[in-house]
């Protein structure tokens, strides 16, 4: 009776009005808080991470750039076949997209729409930034190894950028008011100056080469770093790189965070750099995408 009467209800109050219609889209949108975002080819995935049942995803959400109308048809066909980072932001609205097929991304949550993109060759990861502001991680490539900084309401015309080899992870960090970029042996701190330029201030050797995955601990005071080897934690404080305590090494870890409850989500390449798999550990589990080659995985609320 419980679940016949909100339907009732959704389905009444959805016929008044456009400004009820778009309150009703984000209900059904509604994104729960252990959910988790899953990232390959063309794809981008949610995932309700309390509704799936054994090793079968409950994907309640997805999104195909070849689906997306808003694109121009170069992006829709070409640049988005290799989607290789996401990250939710704005209080899960919106979330960033980046692919290694050559652009980047903002779509909107509640209605899937393309409200911002730019050509970034090989593009591995993205980063917002306050003031209206992203930069974007472009790795190996002839017109590549640099970060770039845009203003969101000026589409594909980079504000400004700095040569960063094999520029792999980009991470904002509110507290300090400072960006953190991973490059294949660095890690560097930026600052925002003028509102339009970036100014490097510090950078540390990584303990290891091939730097790959570049993210915040779920407290925001730390760094997870990953390389060719292994994964470390950086500490902000003291500048200082520890092992991830308890958790297992392997080659070229894609990607990896931690909840607040303390259960990470990772990727490791099963076939050439792609996985069908995410992974979690304390406690472990593990989803299949049999039909995904999945870069990256992420909390959804992280």
């Amino acid at each position: 009776m419980k679940n016949t009467n909100l339907h009732y209800v959704k389905k009444l109050t959805c016929s008044l009005g456009i400004v009820v219609l778009i309150a009703c889209a984000a209900f059904s949108q509604a994104i729960t808080p252990k959910s988790f975002l899953v990232c390959g080819d063309s794809k981008i995935l949610i995932v309700d991470y309390s509704k799936s049942r054994d090793s079968i995803p409950e994907i309640v959400w997805s999104w195909d750039a070849h689906l997306a109308k808003d694109l121009p048809e170069d992006f829709r066909t070409k640049k988005f076949n290799s989607t290789d980072d996401c990250k939710a932001i704005n209080n899960g609205k919106q979330i960033l997209i980046s692919s290694s097929s050559g652009a980047i991304a903002i779509l909107n949550v509640h209605d899937k729409k393309v409200v911002f993109y730019a050509d970034v060759p090989n593009a591995h990861s993205i980063a917002l930034l306050p003031g209206n502001k992203l930069v974007a991680a472009a790795s190996t490539h002839a017109n590549g190894n640099k970060i770039m900084l845009f203003d969101i309401s000026k589409p594909n015309k980079p504000l400004f950028t700095d040569s960063l080899y094999s520029a792999h992870g980009l991470v904002w960090n509110a507290k300090r008011k400072s960006l953190f970029a991973l490059g294949y042996d660095v890690l560097r701190e930026y600052k925002i100056t003028d509102g339009k330029s970036l100014n490097l201030t510090a950078h540390w050797k990584i303990p290891g080469i091939g730097g790959h995955e570049l993210g915040l601990t779920s407290d925001d005071d730390n760094l997870f770093v990953t390389e060719h080897h292994g994964a470390w934690i950086f500490s902000m404080d003291d500048h200082q790189f520890t092992k991830v305590k308890d958790f297992p090494d392997s080659e070229n870890i894609k990607s990896l965070g931690r909840d607040g409850s303390g259960q990470y989500i990772f990727t490791i390449p099963e076939k050439s750099w792609w996985t069908y798999h995410v992974r979690f550990l304390a406690p472990a589990r593990s989803f299949v995408f049999p039909d995904l080659k999945v870069y990256k995985a992420r909390w959804f609320y992280q």
